[in-house]
């Protein structure tokens, strides 16, 4: 199925609704189809930018309904869309555009400075589009719509087709491109959403960007249900409960940062939040304390979502029932607290296992590597073949992720094979920080983990080996790192020792390193 006709049955299903609110703009599901069969037209015209079945169109900018539309337009044509991830490095954005073969980008405001210093070394891009001012060396967005006509464009697709590339962060420094095809969105929304109802109207609040795979399926979501679509250019606390409270909001998705964050505002009590209706939350471990807190303070429905891009979001979930907790002490209520701190069991379209190093299943209880098979998985990493083999050995998507599983399916995580560390729904390759804090030349040796953090999820921590004696304070670590990398990568922690622990191979023991040095402190 074209996720385009997700928009399409919206739109003659329920044509006059709001379909999207941004910054105090709206648009009906009529006029979206409108806009979006103009753009489609803008991107095809052989006397334009002439973007047609296979093309990769990539956008950097905040969250806004124009970035929806070219989703959508991109979709009726077969084309690929590929959202950037403005908070990565220029290096790391110019691996995205030039592995992706990117013909035509779409810039916000925001990022034309950086798209300017960029635009040297990227390889294939024939055509810019600025979406909301005119830029010298750009087309100007709402200018393309106003000189092509709506008409209807249909492009045949086949399931195995991609619609979407994600770059994701792993242990490597660059990121990998994950291939998202048609079918995979397109069972996904389906699964967990009834289409566009006219008796029914619920709203979907957007905070996450849609550079991650969260923002990027609830743009889906949202308009094959006829939903209207609250949408945030970024994450803030207070405007997050203004639009619950101001649009009426019954749902919402939100990392476990946010989470904490909004019920840590001041005047959270001054808002209506009775519109509620469930709340998701994923991306990063969720502390125990934060999610014990939420089952008190808010009245809705909460889930817990635990998955990856390359599953097309969520594999396993602990839903609204599993966060109600009995009043009375006895076995149900330890069980159901218990079960709190789990991911919860696994959708009804997917198959989670957990498997020894040799690739067989395990029994309830024992842990192991988590993996999942099913229509949702990635078609592979964008031109990495040796690394899409990897992730997919056996015919299992290997999450990378370590854990059990008990007698009724709930699933526990314990940790992370490759030790990615995952601080606020971003992931952080610790081998990268490595690198660079080895760099400083008052560092001989660099390890890096990750350690608990009731706001972020996790926190960075750098165990150090200091080189000849003199130990650099952490605010000049601190410093140099975020002169080499993304500010939310530097260390929040420093500890130096002798020496690290190693095998005989000389491989830090990164076990052993979190025993010793897992508390979220300095030392």
């Amino acid at each position: 199925m074209n996720t385009s006709e997700f928009l399409m049955i919206a739109a003659s299903v329920v044509p006059d609704r709001i379909a999207m609110i941004c910054e105090g703009e709206s648009i009906t599901f009529a006029q979206l189809q409108e806009r979006v069969n103009r753009l489609a037209n803008a991107l095809s015209a052989s006397d334009g930018l002439g973007i047609g079945k296979g093309d990769k169109v990539a956008v950097m900018a905040l969250n806004s309904i124009p970035y929806v539309e070219t989703y959508y337009a991109c979709a009726k044509l077969g084309a690929v869309f590929v959202p950037l991830n403005y908070r990565a490095k220029k290096e790391e954005l110019t691996y995205m555009v030039n592995n992706s073969e990117t013909k035509a980008m779409f810039v916000g405001e925001r990022y034309l400075e950086i798209t300017a210093a960029l635009r040297p070394q990227l390889k294939t891009v024939q055509h810019f589009i600025c979406y909301d001012t005119h830029a010298e060396g750009m087309a100007s967005y709402e200018e393309l719509l106003a000189a092509h006509e709506p008409e209807e464009i249909f492009t045949d697709v086949e399931d195995p087709d991609p619609t979407i590339v994600i770059y994701t962060s792993g242990t490597t420094a660059m990121p990998k491109g994950v291939v998202l095809t048609y079918l995979s969105m397109s069972v996904y929304v389906t699964n967990t959403m009834e289409p566009a109802n006219p008796e029914t109207h619920d709203v979907t609040l957007l905070s996450v960007p849609i550079y991650h795979v969260a923002g990027a399926t609830a743009m889906l979501s949202s308009v094959w249900g006829g939903r209207t679509l609250v949408i945030l250019p970024q994450f803030d606390p207070k405007a997050w409960l203004e639009a619950v409270h101001t649009h009426s909001v019954t749902h919402s998705f939100i990392v476990p940062t946010m989470l904490k964050r909004t019920m840590d505002q001041p005047e959270f009590d001054k808002y209506d939040l009775s519109s509620l209706k469930l709340i998701a939350y994923g991306a990063a471990p969720m502390p125990y304390e934060v999610v014990t807190r939420a089952v008190q303070v808010f009245k809705c429905g909460l889930m817990n979502a635990y998955g990856q891009t390359e599953s097309t979001s969520t594999l396993t979930f602990l839903g609204p029932e599993d966060h109600q907790i009995p009043d009375a002490s006895g076995e149900e209520r330890e069980k159901k607290l218990q079960r709190l701190r789990s991911v919860g069991r696994a959708m009804e379209d997917v198959v989670v296992a957990i498997l020894d190093p040799q690739g067989e299943v395990l029994p309830a209880g024992k842990e192991g590597e988590i993996v999942a098979q099913g229509a949702r998985i990635m078609s592979g990493y964008l031109g990495l073949r040796d690394e899409t083999d990897e992730a997919m050995r056996g015919g299992w998507l290997h999450t990378g992720d370590v854990g059990w599983m008990d007698e009724d399916g709930y699933v526990f995580i314990t940790g992370r094979t490759k030790d990615l560390i995952i601080r606020g729904g971003e992931n952080i390759a610790p081998g990268e920080i490595e690198a660079v804090l080895e760099q400083h030349p008052a560092v001989d040796e660099a390890a890096v983990i990750g350690v608990p953090d009731a706001e972020w999820g996790e926190e960075v921590k750098a165990v150090l080996v200091a080189k000849g004696g003199g130990k650099p304070s952490s605010e000049e670590l601190t410093t140099f790192v975020k002169q080499n990398l993304a500010s939310y990568k530097a260390p929040k922690y420093y500890a130096f020792v002798k020496e690290l622990p190693k095998n005989y191979l000389g491989k830090v023991l990164k076990t052993e390193l979190r025993t010793r040095h897992g508390e979220a402190k300095d030392g």
